[in-house]
């Protein structure tokens, strides 16, 4: 099967089937042509986030409009957010760090129907894969460091831009490489990536400020409180903050903090790992019900986030990751800690508290891929 890219005149071969979501399917296709032009603009991918790997793809094929409950997809559009996306980031002499879309042209079927195709950057297994490749067990702090501080960098970007992504979550963010060697821990040998890169993908639901919005939005064990509260104003930018935030928390402890499809025991959830809920917060809920379920939630006197996390009691790096996801998981939105303070954080900055990365014991090479 061939995707003939329009207008840069590339065809696409698809080698494999990868995987569906509610709108598309994914596969892994391969160059067959590249003018000159097109092979001077992938040229450009081939940096620190994008090694080169030959010229493989990931194509994600649409229809070019869809819809599913309160969710929509547009093809052409998330293709326009990905380049935008990028092209800000150039123009502000940045090294582009969010996932590349190369090519989004229309295509058709063997039977002519149509659809829409966005070729995107190769990228490889999940944080979800990652950690269930790692026993379900929480991974090394370095590697939580690490790969927070990329998704933060990336989460900034779209902040800059009054960008909400909507659907940040473990399944949502992939590796550039699963090359890994194994490492000593307290509870057994633990993954140590070579070169670790990770990414957000799926980029179909993000909305700019001033657009209209969808409620609700986030998988429900990542859904933000002010969208389950239903807030007056609504949800923003800072919402993400927040599932990226649960996100981290999985990379620590290998498990979702936060884990129901009950709304109201998410409510009560969060109310243990993160306090009380602030009194502004519950008067700005416009969903009466639920206002009146976190009201009568009894928080502990300090929130268990750290002891859910097994961050309690231990090293400065322990005590620092656990205040940043802390930070990330403020209850209001308008106290959540920005992408830009977070990576001014004491756990992500240069010389701050982070955990540092273990060395490959002798006889782990050469390395492993998931």
């Amino acid at each position: 099967m061939r995707l003939d890219g329009y207008p840069r005149g590339v065809t696409y071969i698809v080698e494999d089937y990868v995987a569906s979501g509610s709108f598309s399917r994914v596969f892994r296709v391969r160059v067959e042509t590249t003018p000159r032009t097109v092979a001077r603009s992938l040229e450009g991918a081939r940096n620190r986030w994008t090694k080169s790997r030959g010229e493989v793809f990931a194509a994600k094929v649409m229809r070019k409009e869809d819809s599913y409950i309160q969710y929509t997809s547009n093809g052409p559009k998330e293709g326009e957010l990905l380049q935008r996306l990028e092209s800000q980031q150039r123009e502000a002499g940045l090294e582009p760090l969010t996932m590349r879309c190369v090519d989004s042209f229309p295509t058709k079927d063997d039977v002519g129907q149509e659809y829409w195709c966005l070729i995107l950057e190769w990228l490889d297994a999940s944080l979800f894969d990652l950690v269930r490749s790692n026993g379900n067990r929480g991974l090394h702090l370095s590697m939580v460091r690490t790969l927070l501080r990329q998704l933060l960098e990336q989460l900034k970007v779209l902040q800059d831009l009054d960008c909400t992504h909507t659907d940040i979550k473990h399944k949502n963010c992939c590796l550039v490489s699963t090359e890994h060697y194994m490492a000593p821990s307290s509870d057994g040998a633990t993954m140590i990536l070579s070169d670790p890169m990770a990414k957000f993908i799926d980029y179909g639901n993000a909305v700019f400020e001033g657009a209209p919005k969808p409620h609700p939005i986030h998988t429900k064990q990542f859904r933000a409180p002010e969208v389950l509260l239903k807030v007056h104003g609504g949800w923003g930018p800072a919402s993400d903050t927040w599932t990226l935030g649960v996100t981290g928390c999985f990379l620590v402890s290998g498990q979702l903090i936060f884990n129901s499809h009950d709304p109201q025991e998410l409510l009560r959830l969060m109310g243990q790992a993160c306090g009380a809920f602030p009194p502004r917060l519950l008067l700005a809920a416009e969903d009466a019900r639920m206002r009146r379920c976190a009201e009568n939630i009894q928080a502990p006197r300090q929130p268990q986030l750290a002891s859910w996390l097994n961050l309690d009691r231990k090293g400065p790096a322990e005590a620092a990751c656990a205040d940043l996801l802390l930070n990330m998981l403020a209850l209001d939105p308008s106290e959540r800690i920005s992408a830009s303070d977070a990576l001014c954080h004491p756990f992500l900055a240069e010389n701050g508290e982070g955990a540092k990365v273990p060395v490959p014991p002798q006889g782990q090479l050469p390395l492993r891929r998931l």
